[in-house]
């Protein structure tokens, strides 16, 4: 079966629904309909949705055929269909379990230790930016402008700092301390080296003060995750509503098929060791069907 199609059962179905339904007559209203059959990829006409292996989803048939083994065209429709089913429910679960995540971040960002993680990973980076470029020059700006915009830079970084939760004053007054030093210092446009060294080390304290922190940050979100995540498991969520009903139709569309490759066993002789061979060619047969 080519990757892209359908089976020739699949095919039979949709041709038979199409006919008896008129559908959109606008633009727009074919538009909507285009997309509504693409949403989350549980109605798509075509089986692989971007992004999807088309040799995963082969092994994954071909594993169908091996464990059924059928012996006929009609037991080898069935299981196909049986294959792509299962596809569309693993697609499902992804899909559940990234809305679920999703629904848990959601609920982590309306909390205050998460908005202080942000905050204080925020002005980490601001900090790491202003050590990454006095590391990268030495020396001092030579011209006025620069000198201005290294020291308005550091100006912000310390206001920045001061609006990071539960960050000690004694850890950010030595940064404001050297800045009113680079400030007072000022030799023409030029801040004294010595001045301009002691002001990066002041910075590099603060950077460290800041890694320290967002570590507990961090590691102390962890509890506060798992309580939500139980939390987040009963919330009233639309999408995991569609989810599930889809899930339960598509549950219900492999046990009929399941039904139906009995029924049709049972009017055929079981398929012996001997027809895996057969099966293999009735697998390749499938891949022609359009």
């Amino acid at each position: 079966m080519n990757a892209s199609a359908r089976s020739a059962l699949q095919a039979a179905a949709s041709a038979l629904n199409g006919a008896r339904s008129k559908g959109p007559k606008t633009s727009e209203g074919k538009s909507r309909s285009a997309m509504n059959a693409l949403r989350h990829g549980l109605s798509a006409n075509n089986l692989l949705l971007p992004g999807e292996d088309a040799q995963e989803y082969e092994s994954h048939l071909d594993g169908y055929f091996t464990t059924f083994a059928p012996a006929t065209l009609p037991e080898a429709l069935v299981v196909a269909q049986l294959g792509d089913l299962a596809w569309k429910l693993e697609r499902l679960s992804k899909l559940e379990n990234n809305r679920s995540r999703a629904l848990l971040e959601e609920e982590l960002e309306k909390t205050d230790k998460h908005r202080s993680v942000v905050l204080t990973r925020r002005a980490l980076q601001m900090v790491n930016a202003l050590v990454g470029a006095m590391e990268a020059v030495p020396m001092p700006p030579a011209d006025a402008e620069r000198t201005e915009a290294l020291l308005d830079g550091v100006k912000r970084m310390v206001a920045e700092l001061h609006g990071v939760p539960e960050m000690p004053s004694a850890l950010i007054q030595p940064l404001a301390n050297a800045l009113d030093a680079a400030k007072e210092s000022l030799n023409g446009n030029r801040i004294p080296p010595a001045t301009y060294e002691h002001l990066g080390n002041m910075a590099k304290l603060a950077r460290g003060a800041l890694g320290v922190k967002l570590a507990q940050e961090e590691e102390a979100l962890g509890p506060v995750r798992e309580r939500l995540a139980a939390e987040v498991l009963l919330l009233e969520d639309a999408d995991l509503k569609k989810v599930e009903r889809h899930r339960r139709l598509l549950e219900n569309s492999m046990q009929r098929q399941l039904d139906l490759l009995g029924q049709v066993r049972s009017q055929v002789a079981s398929a012996q060791p001997e027809h895996q061979a057969e099966a293999k060619e009735l697998r390749v047969k499938l891949r022609l069907v359009k």
